[in-house]
């Protein structure tokens, strides 16, 4: 599904990823951590071609991402960024239906079948009695609902998300990951998800990648990886603090 091989990314003369290699299989649902600076959001833009690579190669289905056209890439990934700025403000609607734009005709209205997959992932991320609300109306959990649908409408076979837990109160934290677990579940679509929380990403996820200072550190099952010591040592915490066995961190008292 997803091969990326020898990536570079630098900011002027600032590396940012180093010698990153994966392979992502289809159907996973893959965390990817680290800390803050560490290249996670770098690295889920290039794979979207938000960003350019310095060198390497980003292949999507036996197809360099650099041969697709934008339209055509869009019909593979959708990318849920962590905030949206909102320029003009649509209803919650309007925006989902924004999904489907890559499978429409320019000018073109749409159609029997783009309002009834609509209206199916409205209900499935429990929007439908919010289809009319305004952007600018809606409480943070509402609002990455309403990003999740729209990523959700263009039907990709792989779907990014970039930290869509932050700021959430944990029912909607729940809620966001139940969705995405049914996504990947029923659809088999490929996941990747920047998160920290240690125990969310091993209730939900099959694999996890750790980054460290622009590397990749560790790729493999999320039950091998997040253990104690691995954690200690991508997160820096030492002596000070105590984690035990579901990722929960807590500090010592002294």
């Amino acid at each position: 599904m997803i091969n990326i091989s020898d990536l570079h990314f630098s900011y002027t003369d600032k590396p940012i990823l180093k010698d990153i290699s994966l392979h992502i299989q289809e159907g996973d649902f893959c965390a990817i951590m680290g800390l803050n600076g560490s290249g996670k959001t770098t690295l889920l833009k290039l794979i979207a071609r938000l960003l350019t690579a310095s060198s390497g190669k980003i292949i999507i289905n036996n197809k360099n991402i650099t041969e697709y056209t934008h339209k055509a890439l869009a019909r593979q990934i959708a990318f849920v960024p962590q905030r949206e700025e909102i320029i003009f403000d649509f209803s919650v609607y309007d925006t989902v239906m924004m999904g489907r734009n890559p499978h429409q005709s320019r000018w073109v209205d749409e159609s029997i079948e783009d309002k009834k997959i609509v209206e199916e992932i409205l209900a499935n991320c429990q929007l439908s009695q919010l289809k009319n609300r305004m952007l600018t109306q809606l409480s943070g959990g509402e609002m990455q609902r309403a990003l999740i649908a729209r990523a959700m409408a263009q039907q990709t076979p792989v779907l990014l998300l970039d930290e869509p837990l932050s700021n959430l109160d944990i029912i909607h934290k729940f809620e966001i990951m139940d969705i995405l677990q049914k996504l990947n579940f029923f659809q088999k679509t490929t996941i990747l998800i920047i998160m920290h929380d240690f125990s969310f990403a091993k209730q939900y996820t099959h694999n996890t990648i750790l980054l460290k200072d622009g590397e990749k550190v560790h790729d493999g099952k999320t039950d091998d990886l997040l253990i104690p010591e691995i954690i200690s040592n991508i997160f820096n915490l030492h002596n000070d603090y105590i984690i035990d066995l579901y990722g929960n961190v807590r500090k010592k008292h002294k």
